[in-house]
């Protein structure tokens, strides 16, 4: 499992890849002061909180590993500048603290086995509290709380995902 984590880390930039996250990962922790992984066990209701990673279809790589003798398929991030925008609760800063951490390997059972991510690879975030004035960011967020227009948005203390868009 570690030396296939390597194999894949290794072969990141052949692919023009900068990091790598498999489908069916367990990115949730426990809680942010545990950070063993969320467990199907955990219920909202009569369904289960945990939701594994899946990548999107355009964006799947897969991996032929050579230690586990399996096909490991996956969501591959190209080398440039990578957005990863969406509503709140949608697993943005789940995904960037997998990928922070992708460069040490795993053991298993974490859940976060495989997501990798090359060296050189850095995190940017936007802050939450940012004055935002004036701005169209329509083209990013269409459907905010209390139907707050997004065509010429302001807020002194906006988001994180509004200041970035």
């Amino acid at each position: 499992n570690v030396e296939d984590q390597e194999w894949v880390r290794s072969n990141l930039e052949i692919r023009g890849l900068v990091a790598f996250v498999p489908d069916g990962a367990v990115l949730p922790r426990m809680s942010g002061a545990d950070d063993r992984p969320m467990d199907d066990n955990v219920k909202d209701g009569d369904n289960s909180k945990l939701v594994r990673f899946h990548s999107p279809d355009t964006l799947r790589v897969s991996f032929d590993l050579p230690n586990m003798g399996k096909t490991l398929a996956g969501i591959g991030i190209r080398k440039g500048i990578t957005l990863i925008v969406g509503g709140g609760f949608h697993g943005k800063s789940t995904l960037l603290s997998a990928l922070q951490v992708g460069m040490y390997n795993k053991i298993p059972g974490d859940g976060r086995e495989f997501c990798v991510c090359s060296s050189t690879a850095v995190k940017i975030r936007s802050e939450d509290g940012r004055n935002v004035s004036e701005v169209n960011i329509s083209p990013f967020i269409s459907n905010l709380p209390f139907g707050k227009q997004t065509d010429c948005f302001a807020s002194p203390d906006a988001s994180g995902s509004t200041s970035q868009a």
